[in-house]
């Protein structure tokens, strides 16, 4: 890392505590779709793994993935932003899903999984251990990482997706949410048993965490923070209505958010229907919010995005933006707490959009 650290500890400290800044912290993503971690795109690893059925752990090498992590990351100095980007478990692989007894498959595109049961009710839960076979292999990244890159770039958490996410993987998203109305009792047991499941896995894997330049550092979205921080989601969320949310998804977020003093929870703009849900969980430290293209507006988020502002919460901004949302954030958002996430096709469109980020009145 050849940025200056003190000054690089001093800006993440001031974006977590929502102190007066002239301008917000900045963090490019370079290269094709949302995803940082495009791993089928840039990575060798992972491009072996491509159309493959039945992926077993023994099929994945983190050996394997290191030259091309390490020339990843190595670009990523040469861009003049406040991040430092991070090395993590295979973000493509759904390991919680796979944990839990999915069967893991690729597509030409993406890594993904099957679900294991018909019904919800007749799920047959399995306890989770650190001898479960995908357990071991993510911890294994863990190690290998933290060998290889040491002090010189964070080692982080990987995706773990969130308790509506991992229902809907389990028994499928159509019959998850037919059964919210038909056998709420049910899915109580079903999302409970996934929450516990999760939070094993973030609590094992806070404790056996690297530390950088004094801190942690946030995988993804490559926040540093003085304390294990970790991240969280809630992408299914989108089929629970504000009540149902209330009911089945609100205490178990506050369990999770409640592992760490630095929670980040991610979000997709299709989510923020639910903002006013999501801000009554305290425990949540930090909201990020995903501009999906081609669906929502950044028109349309900002009475959201303001909401999380107004709450006195850290707000992350990540999407594929045109020049005028930049224009629209300078009028409507504080800096204080705001980090900006461009989306962008190379270095030198980042090298084009970073000085009017710099210049924020």
């Amino acid at each position: 890392m050849n940025r200056d650290h003190a000054k690089y500890k001093e800006r993440h400290i001031a974006f977590w505590e929502m102190q007066e800044v002239d301008n917000p912290l900045i963090g490019f993503t370079v290269g094709a779709g949302l995803d940082s971690w495009s791993y089928w795109q840039y990575n060798k690893g992972a491009r072996a793994l491509l159309n493959k059925q039945n992926i077993l752990p023994d099929d994945i090498n983190p050996i394997d993935f290191i030259e091309d992590q390490l020339h990843y990351l190595e670009l990523s100095e040469t861009i003049n932003d406040d991040v430092c980007r991070s090395a993590m478990p295979l973000a493509s692989v759904p390991w919680m899903e796979a944990i839990l007894g999915c069967p893991v498959f690729s597509t030409e595109a993406h890594m993904t999984c099957k679900k294991i049961v018909d019904k919800v009710d007749s799920l047959n839960p399995i306890p989770f251990t650190s001898d479960n076979i995908w357990v071991k292999k993510y911890f294994e990244f863990i190690k290998i990482y933290t060998d290889v890159f040491a002090e010189r770039f964070p080692v982080a958490q990987s995706v773990l997706r969130g308790p509506s996410d991992l229902a809907c993987a389990l028994v499928g998203s159509e019959d998850a949410a037919i059964a919210l109305i038909t056998e709420p009792e049910a899915m109580h047991s079903l999302l409970n048993y996934v929450t516990d499941q999760l939070e094993r896995l973030l609590k094992m894997h806070l404790a056996v965490l690297p530390k950088f330049r004094d801190g942690y550092v946030i995988g993804q979205y490559e926040l540093w923070a003085p304390e294990p921080a970790l991240r969280i989601q809630e992408d299914f969320a989108t089929f629970y209505s504000p009540e149902l949310y209330e009911e089945f998804l609100k205490p178990l977020d506050k369990r999770l958010a409640s592992i760490s003093k630095y929670t980040l929870i991610h979000l997709h703009s299709s989510s923020l229907f639910l903002i006013d849900q999501f801000l009554q969980v305290s425990q949540i430290r930090a909201f990020q919010v995903t501009k999906d293209p081609g669906r929502v507006s950044l028109v349309d988020m900002m009475p959201s995005l303001l909401k999380i502002q107004q709450a006195g919460k850290p707000l992350i901004i990540k999407g594929q933006f045109e020049d005028c949302d930049y224009d629209l954030m300078k009028r409507m958002l504080s800096v204080r707490g705001l980090c900006v996430q461009p989306v962008v096709r190379n270095l030198s469109d980042a090298d084009r959009v970073m000085p009017m980020l710099r210049k924020w009145v």
